[in-house]
């Protein structure tokens, strides 16, 4: 589910929406894959050829008469109920219900790792060679992926890595085995001598370091 715009969470308009693995300096350039747009329209005729239809008129999908329902587990962190049941409005409006449950964060992040969930709303901090490679905990499987993480750390020429992380991006394009919810925004307070910051893609003063320099003062 996309957010239709990044004011919704509060953030500016100019706030990237990232749908997949990047370098920093695909960040720093800017040059981030094309996310999945919020589209609807798209969504129901996605679901229309998948077979959920909503035959009846009463605002749900069904297939070989079972509705689309799904339940998914929500962290009880501060801020994740919300969350849900935005996402949950969205569904809704495309004919699809997903029903909540909410866990303290413990048996939320425990549930991952069994594999017997329909969905997860939780907060994680994860590598992605845990979620996705050959032996991912949550289950997922693409041996295309596994090579990619395989070959990722190993990758000692920047453009090498921004070419595998860009092959990530595209196949979790397709398959969107995971996707973020909202943006990681910071607040930072620099002094003005310091040049070469920009919103939202060199906003860290630490990150980007290398990209900074001080302004000249005659005084």
């Amino acid at each position: 589910v996309k957010v239709k715009s990044p004011k919704v969470v509060g953030v500016p308009e100019s706030t990237p929406v990232i749908d997949g693995p990047y370098t920093v300096r695909q960040l720093r350039r800017g040059g981030l894959p094309e996310p999945l747009p919020y589209d609807p329209r798209q969504a129901g005729v996605l679901l229309d050829a998948a077979g959920y239809r909503d035959r009846d008129g009463a605002g749900v999908r069904e297939r070989e008469g079972k509705p689309f329902r799904f339940a998914a587990l929500v962290s009880s962190r501060p801020g994740w109920s919300e969350i849900a049941v935005y996402v949950q409005e969205q569904l809704r409006r495309v004919g699809v219900l997903m029903d909540i449950r909410t866990l303290d964060q413990g048996s939320a992040w425990g549930a991952l790792g069994t594999g017997k969930f329909e969905a997860v709303l939780n907060f994680t901090a994860s590598t992605l060679q845990r979620f996705f490679g050959e032996d991912s905990f949550i289950g997922y499987h693409n041996a295309a992926v596994a090579t990619l993480l395989r070959r990722l750390p190993l990758a000692m020429d920047p453009d090498e890595e921004d070419r595998i992380r860009w092959e990530l991006a595209e196949i979790f394009r397709a398959e969107v085995p995971a996707t973020f919810l909202f943006p990681r925004v910071n607040t930072v307070f620099v002094h003005r001598r310091i040049r070469g910051l920009s919103t939202p893609w060199r906003a860290d003063p630490i990150r980007f370091m290398g990209d900074l320099w001080l302004e000249d003062r005659s005084d």
